[in-house]
């Protein structure tokens, strides 16, 4: 047995600040029987232990094998030292002299531990709002600068009482190093207000009155985590339409927020997958089949939907808010539509002051905006739609590239994303860059997340579409190089980055819209990946859109865009058709000569599009009030529907371009209509029919892996079909999981287009 006494140093980088990282090293330490140190430093934390060889080999074991529960290792680096003579192990103030680590840990969803405590009428933090301990509460949302110290939060603000320093520094206590530690006699507090921000109750009163307001219907504009939220009792259908109205939200489903488990169930069918999804620690949005036995609740909360996305209470403030009511709450995001959510208390009194009844608000800041996260279940794995609270911001593995990158995004969905070091940081949701505030909120991120991390661009990247929002800043920013990336390329490579797919692939890249390279608008495309060389092998045939932009939010009008290729003047004959029914005779007369004369009618290859021509046939919907409603409403026709039947295909060859025809799929569609053929047969043989187009082009292709992204594949019976398909006949599948598979995730793809060098221009 070797009984010299060994140093060791250890660097460590990865999730790793913010988790109790450090108290475990310490009690691990201490349980061994190792002296030395450790502290936080700008890129994770450094080590040193010095023990018998036997400890530090248990030491590292223990450390690899079972780190902290939400800890994440990316690297260890171990260096040997001469004996120094420690005489303790202790826990070091933090270093602030290195690089900065892009690891920034999401905000934490409140632990079941916490979760007791509030509710324990022995316990001193009873019925506390602001109740965390080392494995839970705020991250990101209030991190000042690195390394995650309390100094450096927006708990500096709260000096701790003598109760709170010793648990601070108990290290038996789970609370030991926890840095958003407080309670009632030092911590935040809570105020509800009127409108003119004048206080009517503080603390536990204030919770009380605010469930007592929501009851009376009440609408709540309640302070969160990442920013402002609106609530309203999920019961009251009139509190359901007024919030509605004055959201300018006509049809757009609206979110749950339940309490526990037991109250989901009452309105929606979980699985296992869905229900983990719910309770984990970023506690996001889960979208859920509503209960086919009944909606119990207001019918105006997900309208024409079968689907609701629910959420479980994230802090402790909506725990004890919701303890107090019977119903879940509808929780919508608080800000004034197409503009960022409030996070300061007089900016939500200025702008939600015209929507909110009452404001439950605190005075802990938030440094910057972060909504709730999104995500369904496909093929028993979480796909996240909206990147935001929880898992915001998103670290993914890159190759080594040596200059610093950042990329813009695209103009829908937006975030973006800063590179080095081989690795992405992906930011959290900054909404449709739409509005000017919303613009302005984007390029502040933009500074935030820059700053935090101290990253100094090299080089810009940004989409080709020279109109998109964050394209004009990156024409702003014209002193740092820049260049552009096919928006569908970065779809793809987004996927690819993703899964570090290396092997030749056939990509399937399916949208609403993108600027291709031709000059039209792409979004039905087959492209072959081999020696980082892409290739558009395939598309949807071309049509076109009448009126352009005003399509996209007209279903009706793509609807006699794909039509007129076919059927020209007689179109407008077909007074049976639910789009041309729509339409005025004066309007019919108008929309015929834009199309026989082509005025301002831009050519599209759009899936998306395709969608929203069938769900116009079938009278599902003619003009969209929120983006993808057409597509929603056309997956939920089928409705249970299990034919493994499909509509004919036809592939033409166009140049060196294979097309997709559309023509004989609608001509089937439009017969079975006129035979009476139910919604949900044909909703149910078209997604079939997409999916067969892509098992042709496979067997075309030759290829046997397959990557999906665009934001079609949000489409969950769409995305399991294909999945299902392609598995049965021995093709390897990857799909977006962790980045979202829509314009969220181009920052990501624009990244890796340019780390491996793929075909770009610069700006102009």
């Amino acid at each position: 047995m070797n009984t010299k006494i060994i140093r060791k140093e250890l660097q460590i980088t990865g999730l790793i600040q913010g988790v109790g990282f450090r108290p475990f090293i310490f009690n691990l330490a201490q349980d061994l029987k190792l002296k030395g140190w450790i502290s936080n430093t700008d890129t994770g934390v450094s080590i040193e232990i010095e023990g018998l060889p036997d400890a530090i080999a248990g030491f590292l074991d223990r450390l690899q094998q079972f780190p902290p529960v939400h800890s994440h290792i990316k690297s260890l680096l171990i260096i040997e030292h001469e004996y120094y003579g420690y005489v303790n192990f202790e826990l070091r103030s933090s270093t602030t002299q290195g690089k900065k680590s892009l690891f920034i840990l999401p905000d934490i969803a409140m632990c079941s531990e916490c979760q007791k405590d509030i509710l324990d009428p022995t316990n001193r933090r009873y019925q506390y709002a602001f109740t965390s301990c080392s494995q839970c509460g705020p991250r990101y949302s209030i991190i000042s600068a690195l390394p995650y110290d309390r100094v450096r939060t927006t708990m500096q603000d709260f000096p701790m009482c003598a109760n709170c320093q010793h648990e601070y520094d108990d290290p038996t206590d789970r609370r030991f190093h926890a840095q958003t530690i407080a309670c009632a006699d030092c911590g935040p507090s809570v105020q509800l207000t009127n409108k003119s921000g004048q206080i009517i109750e503080s603390d536990v009163a204030a919770i009380k009155q605010a469930a007592e307001a929501l009851k009376q219907g009440a609408i709540i504009a309640i302070k969160g985590i990442g920013g402002f939220q609106l609530l309203v009792d999920a019961n009251c259908k009139t509190s359901v339409a007024r919030l509605r109205e004055k959201k300018y939200r006509p049809e757009k489903p609206f979110a749950l927020m339940c309490k526990d488990m037991p109250q989901v169930r009452s309105i929606a069918t979980p699985s296992a997958q869905e229900a983990q999804m719910l309770q984990s620690v970023a506690a996001p949005i889960v979208l859920l089949n509503k209960k086919r036995a009944g909606f119990m609740l207001a019918e105006n909360i997900a309208p024409n939907n079968a689907r609701i996305g629910i959420m479980l209470a994230c802090s402790p403030l909506h725990h004890l808010l919701l303890s107090y009511l019977s119903a879940p709450v509808v929780a919508t995001s608080g800000n004034i539509s197409n503009e960022p959510i409030c996070i300061d208390n007089q900016q939500a009194l200025e702008q939600l002051g015209q929507i909110a009844d009452v404001f439950l608000i605190h005075n802990r800041s938030i440094l910057r905006p972060i909504d709730d996260s999104v995500v369904q279940a496909v093929q028993g794995s979480e796909m996240l739609i909206r990147a935001a609270r929880g898992y915001a911001p998103i670290v993914i593995k890159l190759p080594k590239f040596k200059a610093k990158l950042l990329a813009l995004g695209g103009h829908l969905k937006n975030t973006f994303a800063l590179a080095s070091e081989g690795y992405a940081l992906i930011s959290q949701h900054n909404g449709d860059l739409e509005s000017l505030a919303t613009v302005q909120g984007f390029k502040q991120n933009i500074t935030d997340l820059s700053t935090l991390v101290q990253h100094q661009t090299d080089l810009l990247v940004q989409d080709q579409h020279s109109d998109y929002a964050s394209s004009q800043y990156g024409d702003e920013l014209s002193q740092t190089p820049c260049v552009t990336v096919q928006h569908h390329h970065a779809h793809l490579l987004s996927c690819v980055a993703e899964h570090g797919v290396t092997e030749p692939l056939l990509a399937v890249v399916w949208d609403g819209a993108g600027l291709g390279e031709d000059g039209s608008l792409w979004g039905g495309e087959f492209f072959s990946l081999e020696n980082k060389k892409i290739t558009r092998i395939a598309s949807l045939r071309e049509f076109s859109l009448p009126g352009g932009s005003v399509a996209i939010k007209e279903p009706r009008r793509t609807a006699l865009g794909l039509l007129w290729e076919f059927m020209g003047d007689s179109l407008f004959a077909q007074t049976d058709l639910a789009a041309i029914q729509t339409f005025s005779k004066h309007e019919q007369k108008l929309l015929n000569q834009v199309l026989k004369k082509q005025l301002n009618t831009p050519r599209c290859s759009s899936i998306g599009r395709l969608f929203d021509c069938v769900a116009s046939l079938l009278g599902l919907c003619q003009i969209s009030t929120y983006e993808g409603q057409a597509a929603s409403r056309l997956e939920q026709c089928i409705n249970g529907c299990q034919l493994s039947d499909s509509y004919s295909l036809l592939w033409r060859k166009q140049n060196d371009l294979i097309r997709l025809d559309w023509q004989p799929l609608l001509e089937n569609i439009m017969k079975d209509l006129a035979e009476g053929i139910e919604n949900s047969i044909i909703a149910c043989k078209f997604h079939n029919t997409l999916v067969e187009s892509i098992v042709d082009r496979v067997h075309g292709s030759g290829l046997k892996t397959v990557v999906l992204s665009g934001g079609s594949f949000q489409n969950s019976y769409l995305t399991e079909a294909i999945i299902k398909r392609l598995t049965a006949i021995n093709v390897k599948v990857f799909w977006q999981q962790k980045v979202p598979c829509n314009d969220g995730g181009l920052a990501l793809g624009q990244l890796l287009a340019v780390i491996q060098q793929q075909e770009f221009k610069t700006c102009v």
